[in-house]
Parts: C-alpha cells; structure tokens; sequence
C-alpha cells in the first residue's frame, strides 16, 4: 500500500510539480507577455521620446526658422532704413547745394568754394612783364601809419549788421552755384592784373554788390548804414578818363617820338590797374565811395607787404634815403626793395584817393588786402590795415567766415559809405588845400619792379616777411553795441556827426535838388516878391512834375544851399545879358540881378520898371565869373551828373548878380571839339534862345591853374556857359508815352539850324531837349557839326541895307527874335 501511495504520491507530487511547473511556465509565459508588453511600452515611451524629442527638434527648427525670418526681416528693414535715411541725406543735401543760402553760409561758401580756388601762375614766363606806363609826379603821403582801430570797427559793423539784418534770411546764391563758379575759376591762373581783376570780381566784387543789393531791401539796416540803392564796382573807365582810349589816342603827340622803344602805343597795354566803387542812388545817379587797386602776386608779394608796410616817414625813409643796403646783408636788401615796392604802389592809390575827395581806398594782391584811409583833418598820413583772409581764416575758427575777403570788403565797404546824413566827399576847395601841402614823388610801380633783379625779389630764408598777418591775440566776434544808436564807429567816434566844412563840396551827387525854371505861370506873372518866384520856379505843369520827380533823383547834389534851390534864369534874360538889352520880367532870378545893380549903379531896378537893363554886359559877366571860379570851384557850381561823349554838366551860378545856367565842362583831349561848338554857338545866334540855348562864353580853367576834379581821373579844364535848355528828350518820351507833335517840331528845328549854315550830324534824341519856357525843342552837343552853304532866304527879305549889320542892331533883332519865341508860349 505504500508503495502505491509512494506511487500515487509520486504522481500527485509529479502533477503537482507539473502543475507547479505549469503555474511557473505561465508565470514566466505571463511575465514574459508582462516584459514583452513592459518592453513594447518602453519601446512606445521610447517612441514616443523620440517623437517629442523630433517634435521638439522640428519646434527648435521653426523656432530657428522664425528667428531667421525675424533676422532678415529686421535686417530687411534696417537695409530699408539705411537706404531711405541715405535717400533723405541725399535729398537734404541736393536742397542744400540748390537752395539759398543765409548771410553766414553765403559768406562761407563764396571762400571755400570760390576764393579758395585763388591759383597763382608760378611760371614767370607765362605772366606779365608790366604794362606800359607814363611816370608822373604823384601825390605822396608824408607819413604811414597803421589802422589802429580798424579791426574793431570791422566788428562793430559786423555786430549793427547782425542786429539788423535777419540771420535766417536764405536769400543769397545756392552752393551749387558757387561750387560751379569755383571750378571755372580755377581754370584760369593769374597771370596778369586782367586775370586779378577777372578773379576778384567774381569771388569777391560780386558776392559784395549781391549782399549790399539784400540789405538795401530791410529798412533797419538803411538806417544803420546809407546804402542808397547799392554800390557798383566800376572797371570801365569814365569816357572823358585820362585812360579811356579815344582820350589817351588824343592825347598821343601828333609827331611819333624818336625812341624806338615808344615808336608805337598799343591802346590795349595802357590799361588800368584800378577800379572805381560807387555808391548809387534809386536812378543813374552815383558818387565815388572808394578805389581799389590791383597788384597780381607775383609783382607785388605778401613778404613784400608785410616788411614794406610800418609807420615811416615816406620822403625821409624811402623817397630820400640816403643808403641802400648791398647784396651782402640780404634781410636789409630785401627790406628795402619791399619798402620801396610797396610805398610806390600805395603812392598812387592815395594819389587818386587825394583828387576824388576820398576817404578811403585799397589795394589788393588777391592774397593780401591794404586797406587805406586818409582823416582829412591831416590827409598827408596814410593809414592802413593789412588783410591776408586766408591765412586769418585758419587762425580764427570760430568766427572763420567774418575773416573771408568777402566779409572784409563787405565791412570796409559799410564804413566808407557812413551813416544816412554823413558827409563823405571832400569838395574841390578841400582837395585843392591838401594838394598844396603834399610832396610829389616821380615813381611808378612797373619801373620799380623792374629795377629789382630777379634774385632779390624772393625773401631770403632767415626773413620774417614769411610769416602772415593774423592778428591772433584780436576777437574778431562782432560787437554789438547794445543799448545805443544803431550805426557804427568811424575813427572810434560812434556818435559824432562828422564835422561839415562851411565851404562843402557839391560833388556828391547821391543827393541833389531839382534843376528849376520858369514854369508858363511864372512867365505870365507880375509883381511878385522875390520868395514867391523861387516858390513858383519848383511847381509846374503836370508834365514837368512828373519830369522833375525824376530829375530830382538823377540831379545835382541837394546840400541844402540856397544856390542848389535856385531855379535856372529864362532864355530871354540871358538873351538881354549877352546882347545888352532889358531884364526880362519873367526871370525866377530877376530880383538878384536888379538887388546887385541897385548896389553897384546907385538906382534901384524895381520889378516894375520893364525898360530895366542888366547891371553887366557878357564881357563882365565872364570876368567876374572866372574870378569866382578862381576863388572857389565848390560855390556856385555843382556837377549835374550828366553828359555825353564830350562834356559832363555843372549847374552855375554867378553869385554876385544871381545869373543860373549850365556848363559843360570838358577834359583837355576834347577842349577843341567843345571850341568847335563855340563857333557853332555863334553861327546859330539869331536862333540862340528859341531853337538852342544861349551861348553865354567860355572860360579855360588851366588859364586861372585850376582843374575841377569830376570823376576817377576825370579833370575838367574847360568849361562852355550855355542857358539852361529843358528836359532831355527821351525822358519826356518816356514819361509822356511819346508826343505826336514832336516829330514835327524835331522837324522845324533841323529846318531852322541847317537855315543857318550848320548841319548837325548826329540827330538824335539824346542830343535834344524839351524847354518848356519856349514850348520847343532845342538842340545841343554841336561838336560833331559841319558849316555848311545856309539856305537862301525869300527875296522880298533881302534888303539892301540891311546887308551889313551894326553890331547894336544883331543885338535888338536878336531881342526881337527872343520875343517873338516866347510869344509863341502864349
């Protein structure tokens, strides 16, 4: 039994180790499937790690992609940036190369863009050797002295401009323009003192004239300064000028001089090295402000300025020196080389400063400026100021532009023209007196030049004449003088009036009355008193007031004397003077000449005598006027600032008897042409008074040795006295819109002077005149005519008797003849 329980037991435990197994193999199988599953989620969570980690890397990358695309755009967006802020600066800086430019920037821009082109020709072949020159006795200032006080009055002006002149005003040339100028500018090296001339009127003269043109414009700175209507840089010389070439040709010996270095004159070499500067009114009218002369550089150099200009005594340490340095000390050389160079040079700019009445003057080099004035309280001292804009500009950053050339022009134009109301020009008298006083030095600029050999016109190493002027210890900031009179220092008085000479010049013609006469009321006018006439003589027709509005802008210098006021006396009270007959009733001037008469013939000429004679006959009326004119050219005669090809025209007065006309005063060139005249005058006499003026006779002013100083090398020496004739005809034209009855009485009037045996030749309406006393046109300016066979009268008029003519009765026919030409008025 055991044995079957052993095998029973056996198999119960075989089963149950089967089933154990059994159980342990599902276990296993379970804990496999368990592993298997265990593992697939681990491969899952592996996948799905992967997956994350590849979602992340895909987020990574367009997170990566976005910033890029966020890079470019915003590189994108800075390139746009860049290129509009490019496009703007472009922009900004095409406006400001084309748009205008303020006061400061036109000022900076005309030196850096213009006068920084200023190119020397260094090839001495290749510039000017020197013109031809005629050496002459000028006017030498005894003493040089330094500009003590110029570079403050720079400021100063500077300082009154900036109070009255709006800074932001873009009203002046663009850049582009300048920079344009600039480059035709550089073309052209200076070679010669046309090419000085050509370079400083377009970096200099002309940038001055624009902004004089601007100011003129803002009324703040015309009561600061008296601008006028401008000034204008003259480079043509004055027709009657001893340098205009018809006068020079005239003045050329009629017999060729023996010398062959003279055997013949080019025209084209006696140019000038000098212009003249104006100062203009709101018309034609003008009066000289300064001169300005040219050296070119290569002449007259910086060193030789630096070391030739110093206080001295001119006759005593340079004109009549007694030792002259040798070769072997060549600072002393060079020194003395450069004291003559320059003391010659500046010797004629103050000479023509003496004869214009002038105050002031320059010469330049382009590189260097000297600024002269004479105090005419002692006009033997010249003072000066020596400029080198370039180097200054360096020197002085901060106020950079007010060191330009243009600014130092524009400041020393500002002070030669004054405050409204200052006196300027010196008269004839004043001129006269310091010529008197003056030394005279025989030299010439080129003539010096060329004494100095070629070796020594260089300074040597060890001179100091290398190192420029640019006053670095001065502040050239402007000065504003707050808190009084706007205006601006001259000579360090700010406030005080120039003092006015009693016998002041009628030069100046900037301001000047209006050239009266009798008007057709006055004319049918009796027994008024003397005040009522001289108020009659400034009214007149409607025509007239409009003529004469404009004359008084075009006229005679108005200084406030009673002659300037005085109105021209008639064509018939200087027909009864020449030919000795009756006062005319009519004349503005009537009661002056019968006052006199009363005085000198011991009865009086009332006004209600009509058989009233003149008090002179015509050869007393010219003694006694050349004795005036002896005396004195500034009283009773003031230029008109008119004229032609040969003559210019003063208004007269004859002082002591009241007598009012005009002269046409001539250059001794032309004294032959205006005699000419004369004799034409005469031939023309039976129609003196009605068709032209009256020939009242003529005075040579070299026969009394005067000379009437007119104009920039300008000197009258003759003078023809004529009656005062009308308006010029064109302006009656222009201001009429033309006249339908004047071709006809143009007509009558060549009619009636080719009656008597004279042909004009030159019949135009510049040569005639409207006179509104005789209601005709008269004709003038007969240098060009010819005598030629007179028409022959009707034969009912050719009386026997009547062939020769007594002298006393030429005269009452030509009364007669006066009479009837102003009946016709009436």
């Amino acid at each position: 039994m055991s044995g079957t329980r052993s095998a029973e037991e056996l198999a119960q435990l075989l089963r149950q180790a089967e089933e154990r197994a059994h159980r342990e193999g599902e276990r296993a199988a379970a804990a496999e499937i368990e592993r298997q599953q265990e593992r697939q989620r681990a491969d899952r969570e592996r996948e799905r790690a992967e997956a994350a980690e590849i979602e992340r890397q895909q987020e990574r990358q367009r997170a990566d992609r976005e910033r890029e695309r966020a890079a470019a755009a915003e590189k994108e967006r800075q390139q746009e940036r860049q290129r509009a802020d490019r496009e703007r600066e472009r922009a900004e800086a095409a406006e400001h190369q084309t748009q205008p430019t303020s006061l400061d920037e036109y000022i900076a821009a005309c030196h850096s863009l213009v006068f920084a082109k200023f190119n020397v020709e260094t090839d001495r072949r290749l510039t000017s050797k020197g013109s031809i020159t005629n050496p002459r006795n000028k006017l030498c200032p005894t003493n040089l002295r330094p500009w003590p006080d110029f570079l403050h009055q720079q400021s100063i002006v500077f300082g009154t401009l900036y109070d009255t002149f709006p800074a932001d005003k873009r009203c002046f040339e663009s850049p582009s323009f300048l920079s344009g100028l600039g480059s035709r500018i550089a073309k052209r090296k200076i070679t010669d003192e046309k090419a000085l001339e050509y370079f400083l009127h377009n970096s200099v003269e002309d940038p001055v004239r624009a902004i004089m043109d601007e100011l003129k414009q803002v009324e703040e700175v015309k009561g600061a300064f008296d601008l006028g209507n401008g000034i204008v840089f003259e480079n043509h010389p004055h027709v009657l000028s001893d340098t205009a070439a018809e006068v020079v040709e005239r003045n050329l010996p009629s017999t060729p001089p023996s010398t062959p270095h003279n055997s013949k004159v080019d025209l084209q070499q006696l140019r000038a090295d000098q212009i003249c500067v104006y100062r203009t009114d709101s018309s034609n009218s003008r009066s000289m402000l300064y001169i300005s002369e040219y050296k070119p550089p290569h002449k007259l150099t910086a060193p030789h300025l630096r070391l030739g200009l110093h206080s001295m005594n001119i006759h005593k340490e340079v004109v009549n020196r007694k030792t002259i340095p040798t070769s072997v000390d060549p600072d002393a050389r060079f020194q003395y080389h450069a004291e003559r160079l320059t003391a010659a040079a500046i010797t004629q700019t103050y000479h023509y400063m003496i004869e214009g009445g002038l105050e002031h003057g320059l010469l330049t080099t382009g590189e260097a400026i000297v600024f002269l004035k004479i105090d005419w309280r002692e006009p033997e001292t010249l003072f000066f100021h020596l400029a080198e804009p370039s180097a200054e500009v360096a020197a002085h950053p901060k106020h950079a532009h007010l060191c330009t050339a243009v600014a130092q022009y524009l400041a020393f134009s500002l002070i030669a023209l004054g405050v409204p109301g200052e006196r300027r020009l010196h008269g004839q008298e004043e001129r006269h007196r310091a010529i008197g006083k003056l030394k005279t030095w025989r030299e010439d600029f080129e003539t010096t030049l060329r004494s100095i050999p070629d070796e020594e016109r260089q300074p040597p190493d060890s001179s100091p004449g290398y190192e420029p002027k640019v006053y670095e210890d001065v502040d050239r900031s402007p000065y504003f003088l707050r808190g009084k009179r706007r205006g601006h220092a001259r000579d360090g008085r700010t406030n005080e009036q120039v003092r006015r000479d009693p016998n002041e010049s009628s030069d100046e013609e900037s301001r000047r009355d209006v050239p009266d006469t009798p008007t057709p009321t006055e004319r049918r006018t009796r027994g008024k008193d003397l005040q009522s006439q001289a108020d009659q003589g400034g009214q007149g027709t409607r025509r007239s007031k409009r003529i004469l509005e404009r004359r008084s802008r075009d006229g005679e210098d108005g200084g406030g004397s009673h002659f300037k006021r005085m109105p021209y006396c008639t064509q018939k009270c200087l027909l009864g003077l020449v030919g000795g007959g009756v006062l005319d009733s009519a004349c503005p001037n009537k009661l002056l000449h019968c006052e006199k008469s009363a005085n000198d013939r011991g009865h009086c000429c009332s006004r209600e005598r009509a058989d009233a004679h003149h008090p002179i006959d015509q050869t007393e009326f010219l003694r006694r006027l050349r004795e005036q004119l002896k005396n004195s050219l500034d009283r009773g005669i003031a230029p008109l600032r008119r004229g032609g090809a040969r003559g210019v025209l003063f208004k007269v007065c004859l002082r002591a008897y009241g007598y009012t006309f005009v002269s046409k005063g001539t250059v001794e060139a032309f004294i032959k042409d205006l005699q000419h005249e004369a004799a034409v005058y005469e031939r023309l006499r039976t129609i003196q008074g009605v068709h032209v003026p009256v020939f009242l006779g003529s005075i040579d002013l070299r026969t009394i040795n005067r000379t009437y100083f007119y104009d920039h090398r300008v000197y009258v020496v003759h003078m023809t006295f004529l009656s005062w004739g009308g308006h010029d005809l064109y302006e009656i034209k222009r201001v009429e819109g033309g006249d339908k009855h004047l071709e006809a009485m143009k007509t009558r009037l060549l009619h009636a002077i080719r009656d008597q045996g004279v042909q004009h030749n030159d019949v135009q309406d510049e040569n005639m005149l409207f006179s509104e006393e005789v209601e005709r046109i008269m004709m003038v300016d007969f240098e060009m005519a010819q005598f030629v066979e007179p028409h022959r009268p009707p034969l009912e008029q050719l009386v026997p008797n009547k062939r020769r003519r007594t002298r006393k009765a030429t005269k009452s026919s030509n009364l007669v003849l006066a009479g009837r030409g102003c009946a016709l008025l009436k």
